[in-house]
């Protein structure tokens, strides 16, 4: 049976994008680590993993019936989290998405810029910065590919309906 590796995110716009990079871009050269390629920054809201055809379908479903408000992000510090050893951009505000995915119980709202980091060699693992704001009018169902940029292959608006 084949199946897809699949999440549901935020997508920002390319502006949005390069903001944050630009904002988190000193702490990133300092630490090291491997970069998220610019085209996969994504916020995670709910991730499927490997799903089969009917799986897809019913996740589907349960997207087309979502409603919630568009969804502003303000990430203004950068973490870096030891295991599993990234480097993350986040609000100090966590987002109110439990009406998006009422299931998650320990929701961290985040953006992977950097896999792999090494430790920091200073005893913080939390930094401030510019803050970079991220206006969401809709989630986007993503395929995750080894090796090649993420493919949005559904999307839905976020107001109330």
């Amino acid at each position: 049976m084949s199946s897809r590796r699949l999440f549901f995110a935020l997508w920002p716009d390319d502006g949005e994008r390069d903001a944050l990079l630009a904002a988190s871009g000193p702490l990133r050269a300092a630490l090291g680590g491997r970069a998220v390629p610019r085209a996969n920054l994504h916020l995670t809201l709910r991730f499927l993993g490997e799903v089969t055809a009917g799986e897809e379908r019913a996740q589907r479903a349960w997207a087309g019936a979502v409603r919630s408000e568009p969804i502003v992000v303000c990430f203004d510090r950068l973490e870096w989290w030891e295991r599993p050893r990234v480097l993350v951009a986040a609000p100090s505000v966590q987002l109110p998405v439990q009406e998006i995915c009422p299931d998650i119980k320990s929701f961290r709202a985040h953006v992977t810029l950097a896999r792999e980091v090494p430790p920091p060699p200073e005893p913080s693992k939390e930094w401030s910065m510019s803050p970079v704001t991220w206006r969401c009018d809709r989630f986007v169902l993503v395929e995750s590919c080894r090796s090649v940029p993420y493919s949005i292959v559904g999307e839905w608006p976020l107001y109330k309906r």
